[in-house]
């Protein structure tokens, strides 16, 4: 008979320091979602790189992740340091942030094209190096901050809200200042330094914070350390129930990313006749509606979680998403402009919970694969994640690139009016809008219906995990047996 949950209080996390732990995730949420929205427009309007030649700059850095993201996780799975495994990288990377800002925002439009291009693409590789040393024992810790699956919860929830917070600020924040450089309201000059010390300050002090006052409760075998292989990529493949996690978290986050890397064009070409309130349309009023309703969904998702769990959760708003994003898509630029925070409103009520659950759920599958596995394979696991992560910005922004330069898309150049798009082009970015993400949101909503771990599971794979460091499997039931063996079957 199952026991009633009880948390001990060495599991337990203090408020001060969930709190501290969540803020660090201003640089994951913010950060992706800047680069995501900026980086490609940047790169086509400002620089005036074509966007098929931006995408190509960018997916060269995910065959560099591909490498670097478990490289990483083995590398602090197998860090012995008295401040613990995680936060010394954490330490480190915060002091990188705002150089690698720098290199990647340079303003640097007069220099001649192949500097442009051989700047961006060594800038954009600095980049997702110092994001793996942030983000990879970042999310590692998020599994290591406690046993207890309900103090997990509790604190990557609430590390979900400040990387909503993160998120929201870095789409409305950047978008502003990026249109108004774009309309010779703001020089690059003064582009660049705001993105990079404004930001960069914003995503460093909380990563510093973080790597001083957090502590790593989730106890392992210190003794025992691991190699990094290249046959160690194939280990979170082995495991059915992470598995089903990566499809929701991919194709959720190429979602918003597509949505991301298409904001500025949707706005400045595909409505650009619309007009709101007597202005003419922003992607201010996309993104504000969309992060602004996803944000206020938080709260409810939590309720949610707690009453219907975590998958339930994660699909409740989907139907929404899909709903808006095919309004987005099809509304004609003849229309009022308050028609379209109104479509945006409808898509963010579907984002809150695909955004928020990928990582309050990755911890639990850490324990199905200790379970299965025999060791808990946090570092390499979390680093499939950041790949996957990082993997599928490059995807979306690659996606969106390609098509608007095969459309013919005009690349802008700093300090010379906008071009016109052809109409092949306002096709694209439309279909792209509505009918890519409406196909990915859907796979992952199948994907959360074959997610099958619940709390109820949990608790029983903790009481395995406990006789199996204790070396205490000999001594279970064979009814206990049974149990442990179907459990491994169904999840792992």
């Amino acid at each position: 008979m199952t026991k009633p949950k009880v948390t001990l209080e060495c599991d337990r996390i203090p408020s001060k320091e969930k709190f501290l732990f969540a803020m660090a995730d201003f640089f994951g949420g913010g950060s992706g979602t800047m680069i995501g929205l900026l980086l490609l427009a940047f790169l086509n309007k400002s620089l005036g790189i074509e966007a098929g030649i931006a995408s190509t700059i960018i997916m060269i850095s995910k065959i560099w992740d591909a490498v670097s993201d478990p490289l990483m996780g083995a590398i602090s799975d197998n860090t012995r340091t008295q401040w613990g495994r995680r936060r010394p990288y954490m330490f480190f990377g915060g002091l990188l942030v705002i150089p690698s800002l720098a290199f990647l925002f340079a303003p640097i439009a007069s220099a001649p094209y192949w500097l442009k291009i051989t700047s961006a693409t060594a800038a954009y590789l600095v980049f997702c190096t110092v994001t793996t040393i942030i983000q990879v024992p970042y999310s590692s810790l998020s599994s290591d901050i406690s046993p207890d699956h309900e103090e997990r919860t509790k604190a990557n929830s609430l590390r979900l809200v400040f990387s909503m917070i993160s998120s929201g600020i870095c789409y409305l924040i950047p978008s502003l200042i990026f249109e108004m450089h774009l309309d010779g309201k703001i020089s690059a000059t003064v582009f660049f330094l705001i993105i990079t010390f404004a930001f960069g300050i914003f995503f460093s002090v909380p990563l510093i914070l973080a790597s001083i006052y957090t502590k790593e409760r989730n106890y392992v075998n210190l003794d025992h350390k691991t190699k990094f292989s290249f046959k160690s990529y194939k280990e979170p493949f082995l495991v059915k129930s992470y598995m089903w996690l990566l499809v929701m978290y991919i194709s959720a986050y190429i979602c918003i990313d597509i949505v991301s890397a298409l904001a500025v064009y949707y706005s400045s070409d595909v409505l650009r006749d619309m007009t709101i309130f007597g202005r003419p349309m922003s992607m201010l009023y996309v993104i504000a509606p969309l992060m602004v309703t996803a944000g206020l969904m938080v709260p409810f998702i939590y309720l949610i979680t707690r009453k219907k769990g975590k998958q339930f959760a994660f699909r409740a708003g989907i139907p929404f998403y899909i709903i808006g994003a095919l309004f987005l898509a099809v509304v004609p630029s003849s229309f009022p402009g308050w028609v379209v925070p109104i479509g945006a409103m409808i898509m963010g009520i579907g984002l809150g919970g695909t955004q928020m659950m990928p990582w309050i759920i990755f911890p639990d599958t850490i324990d199905v694969a200790e379970l299965k596995l025999g060791y808990r394979p946090t570092g390499n696991f979390s680093g499939m994640m950041t790949f996957a992560r990082k993997l599928s910005s490059g995807i979306a922004i690659a996606i969106v690139g390609f098509v608007l330069t095969l459309c013919g898309e005009i690349p802008g150049i700093d300090g010379q009016p906008k071009p016109i798009q052809p109409d092949s082009v306002l096709l694209a970015i439309r279909v792209m809008m509505g009918g890519t993400v409406s196909l990915l949101i859907s796979i992952a909503l199948f994907a959360s219906f074959r997610y099958k771990v619940n709390s109820k599971k949990l608790e029983r794979i903790r009481y395995f995990l406990e006789c199996q460091r204790a070396d205490k499997l000999d001594q279970l039931s064979e009814e206990e047996r049974q149990e442990r063996k179907a459990l491994i079957k169904e999840l792992a």
